[in-house]
């Protein structure tokens, strides 16, 4: 059956890839290369590394994470797991196993049923648009869907949540079988996009969520 849902959706993220490369050839009045102004840079490398230190500090080895399964609340201890294949990290729950599915693509799965499962992508926001992603995302829920229309996800608490995190948007079918659950985000500098297949036996899509709001570029 996981074989099913990964045909369904096999749209690329790739065909609309868009690269962005800046490039600074400023000179000054002679036409020589400006001097940096050492006195500037240092403040600001600085604060970059106390940030990036809090952010250390805040990812410790373990995390606490709420979730609702069949309105009943759990509250479990998670492990910070780094991807092999992509630049992030995430806090998963006991029971789930993280694995790299293709490039650029891993899934997060419940290990007593691996039909139960969610893609994960990651992409700098250098090389990539939210739009085209959203667009990519859409198309997919649609064939998805094959023939139901994706309903929107209007209610806040069904969308990832937390600091850092914005631009949140996504889609969910329905079917006797289960849900299909599409999400694109930002957070640091990732574009993330998660697809979760669930189905009704374990209403395990909260606990998909939570775990994929942790979703935070390597430490």
């Amino acid at each position: 059956m996981k074989k099913y849902w990964l045909l369904l959706a096999s749209i690329s993220l790739t065909a609309s890839i868009l690269a962005a490369c800046n490039t600074n050839n400023q000179t000054n009045g002679d036409g020589d290369e400006p001097t940096p102004n050492v006195a500037e840079t240092e403040p600001q490398d600085e604060t970059t590394n106390e940030e990036k230190e809090v952010v250390q500090e805040d990812r410790g080895p373990e995390n606490s994470l709420s979730y609702t399964v069949n309105e009943e609340e759990k509250e479990e201890m998670a492990t910070l797991t780094n991807s092999d294949e992509q630049n992030y990290s995430i806090y998963k729950l006991d029971g789930f196993e993280l694995t790299g599915e293709e490039p650029n693509k891993d899934s997060l799965y419940l290990e007593e049923n691996d039909a139960v499962f969610m893609r994960i992508e990651t992409l700098s926001k250098d090389d990539a648009s939210m739009e085209v992603i959203r667009k990519n995302m859409t198309e997919t829920m649609a064939a998805v869907g094959i023939g139901k229309e994706p309903k929107i996800i209007e209610e806040d608490s069904k969308l990832p949540q937390g600091n850092g995190i914005s631009e949140q948007y996504g889609m969910e079918v329905t079917s006797d079988l289960g849900t299909v659950t599409g999400i694109v985000f930002e957070r640091d500098n990732l574009i993330v996009r998660l697809t979760i297949f669930d189905r009704n036996s374990e209403n395990l899509t909260d606990a998909f969520l939570k775990m994929g709001e942790t979703i935070a570029t390597k430490q």
